[in-house]
């Protein structure tokens, strides 16, 4: 049973109006097939026809995004690559923290010798060194592609992400070697079992977020977070409503004693709290 019907009682403070809702994609407003679906464009729209902000605030690349973004019919910032850039509503870039060009190098350096699939996000290129159809299925709806190369001959330079994929069993001693050895350089956060992603430090959603919500005079009290991924965490904490979503990891569970929940994203569930929770809030 979805977990939705036990959150309906959720108050909002009526003297901090809601005026902005951000999401996560994969795991949150993607569904399992990593697809907008048209129940969630029309909530997102309806949400937008009432006055209320949207934007997203993914660990993809921009360009992967703003496409998405266009299927959606939304006007909105983007946060992307996990925080490392931001984009206003007219794809101007707003913010932008690249990772130090020797960190790439000793990052990758580190990672040879691991069995996994290592990628870059370099300004407006994806970049890799093998072939990998899976990942290129997630990111059909956009049409988002990566270029194949051989990082010994890559200028490491303007790399906002770094990020590997293979069984969490693989990436764990990964992690670890990392996190040992960029302790206070890197951040370095799981988005998924599968996926174990490097930002420069400090880098975060929230901390993006935080950006955007200053400039846009709203208070994080006037915004809802949607997420469902360990570096969904300090966007989370941020603000003022946050909803984690029922398809959750247990970590990211773990880390809210109070936290609104959301059906999984199999199941629509951004659009199911948009329609069941945000708009009756914003009757008149």
């Amino acid at each position: 049973m979805s977990q939705l019907s036990n959150q309906q009682n959720s108050t909002f403070d009526k003297t901090h109006p809601i005026k902005l809702v951000v999401s996560d994609l994969d795991g949150t407003l993607l569904n399992q097939d990593h697809k907008l679906t048209a129940r969630t464009i029309s909530a997102v729209n309806k949400l937008v026809e009432r006055g209320v902000q949207f934007m997203f605030a993914t660990g993809r690349h921009y360009q992967d995004v703003y496409l998405i973004a266009r299927k959606l019919g939304v006007e909105m910032s983007l946060i992307t690559s996990n925080g490392a850039r931001v984009h206003d509503s007219h794809g101007q870039i707003l913010y932008e923290n690249h990772i130090p060009d020797e960190l790439v190098a000793q990052v990758l350096a580190l990672s040879e010798g691991f069995e996994i699939h290592r990628n870059l996000y370099q300004q407006d290129l994806w970049l890799v060194e093998e072939p990998h159809e899976a990942l290129l299925a997630i990111h059909d709806q956009s049409g988002f592609e990566y270029e194949m190369t051989d990082f010994a001959d890559l200028e490491l330079k303007h790399i906002d992400k770094i990020y590997f994929t293979a069984d969490h069993e693989v990436l764990l001693p990964l992690e670890k070697a990392l996190k040992e050895a960029f302790h206070g350089q890197l951040s370095i956060t799981f988005t998924s079992p599968e996926y174990l992603e490097i930002m420069n430090l400090g880098v975060s959603k929230g901390r993006a977020l935080q950006m955007l919500l200053t400039q846009n005079g709203i208070l994080p009290e006037e915004t809802v977070a949607l997420g469902d991924g360990m570096n969904d965490k300090e966007m989370l904490q941020l603000v003022g409503h946050r909803v984690i979503m029922e398809n959750a990891a247990d970590s990211v569970k773990a880390l809210f004693d109070q936290a609104n929940y959301a059906p999984s994203n199999s199941e629509e569930g951004v659009a199911q709290y948009i329609e069941q929770v945000l708009l009756p809030q914003l009757e008149p």
